[in-house]
């Protein structure tokens, strides 16, 4: 019993969703449908000179957290050892034609793929692996949630999600996925709160291409993520570093990559009962390019009735050598109230400040837009979830 308990707190670390008991098979998933509006997007194809931007009004699948569906499990081996798997998929509640969630319509930060599914880029592309834990730990191989988003949802009052996610403005995840292909990782057992975790990527790109003019191979972009988490009662925090080599060439050479995207950030929180605060700051810095990007995210979640109130301030700086860099600034406040353990109602409100130079715009969960440089953007969203 205390291994399966260890096998799905460390399987905690990379997903949300539950997991099932010791040799069963569960179906899970999450419906959540919110009618959204949000200003200041740019116009179809991009661009757009100040003063010309667009808005969008509709009915949003995955404006809390992205709307799924997946089976996950566990199988008792023996002599302490425990097989996991999950495979997961996204799926579009509202249909097809969700915006956000696609190249059609503005320039959002979704692909022609997503728009089938409206997360994850695939069928069952959410998530895909399949582990062996024991008492020395736990081994994963497969497509994995992000560490980086993971330690940013925790810090996060609006769990990246909803209009005000912190991943409307944030810069760390830049040239990295919410999940990542071809992983394998280790999570060691928790240690007085802390514990470890360690990860390979062996392709997130497709870099299989050869270079033009130069008939040479492209070097191939290779992922290296580790991190330290510690939680222990009303307290929590988190390192994490992430390396991809093989990122980005170098101006004016063969257009080989050869140069390296470095991030880091650390993040964490207390909760004083009446009032739960929290904090991150992140940096990425990337061979051939000045300056690095710093972001930083405040939040506060406060107990209200059956739900919560969540406000944020999140800033981030393109050019950290630079002191004229622009920043995107934005603002957030909503409240999540919760109808019962598997359903909620929730309505946030957020607004983005950009410099000139900054493209930024509200989204959720699933949609996510640019913005006009120099222009502000607001979000507003409500809508219900219902976990299954």
């Amino acid at each position: 019993m205390k291994l399966r308990l260890l096998a799905c707190a460390i399987l905690g670390a990379f997903a949300a969703a539950p997991l099932a008991q010791a040799g069963n098979v569960q179906l899970y998933g999450t419906i959540d449908l919110g009618v959204t509006h949000f200003t200041g997007l740019a116009p179809s194809g991009g661009g757009g000179a100040p003063g010309q931007t667009v808005s969008s009004t509709g009915l949003s699948s995955g404006v809390q957290s992205a709307s799924r569906i997946g089976i996950s499990g566990t199988e008792e081996l023996g002599d302490g050892l425990l097989v996991l798997f999950r495979a997961e998929t996204g799926f579009c509640a509202a249909g097809l034609s969700q915006t956000g969630a696609s190249t059609v319509g503005f320039a959002g930060r979704g692909s022609a793929s997503a728009a089938d599914y409206c997360s994850g880029n695939g069928f069952m592309n959410r998530q895909a692996y399949v582990g062996l834990a024991g008492r020395w730990g736990t081994f994963l191989a497969g497509r994995l949630m992000n560490l980086a988003y993971l330690n940013e949802k925790a810090a996060d009052p609006f769990a990246m999600g909803m209009a005000g996610n912190y991943n409307n403005i944030n810069t760390e995840l830049s040239g990295a996925a919410l999940e990542t292909d071809q992983v394998v990782a280790y999570v060691s057992p928790t240690f007085s709160g802390f514990s470890t975790t360690l990860g390979y990527a062996f392709n997130v790109l497709p870099d299989n291409s050869v270079v033009a003019g130069t008939g040479q191979q492209q070097n191939t972009t290779k992922t290296w993520v580790g991190g330290v988490n510690y939680s222990s009662g009303p307290a929590f925090a988190a390192i994490d570093y992430q390396l991809l080599q093989n990122f980005d060439a170098p101006p004016g050479g063969s257009g080989l990559r050869t140069g390296s995207l470095k991030m880091y950030q650390l993040s964490g929180g207390y909760d004083f009962g009446v009032l739960k605060l929290s904090a991150l700051y992140g940096r990425t810095s990337m061979d051939y390019v000045s300056g690095d990007n710093t972001s930083y995210l405040l939040g506060a979640t406060i107990p209200a009735g059956p739900g919560d109130v969540l406000a944020s301030y999140d800033v981030s700086k393109f050019g950290m050598g630079d002191p004229a860099a622009p920043q995107a600034r934005q603002y957030a406040i909503g409240y999540t109230y919760s109808m019962s353990k598997q359903t909620n109602l929730y309505a946030s409100y957020a607004r983005i400040s950009n410099d000139t130079g900054s493209t930024r715009a509200v989204g959720d969960a699933t949609d996510g837009f640019t913005g006009v440089s120099g222009q502000g953007s607001t979000g507003f969203a409500i809508g219900i979830r219902h976990s299954f």
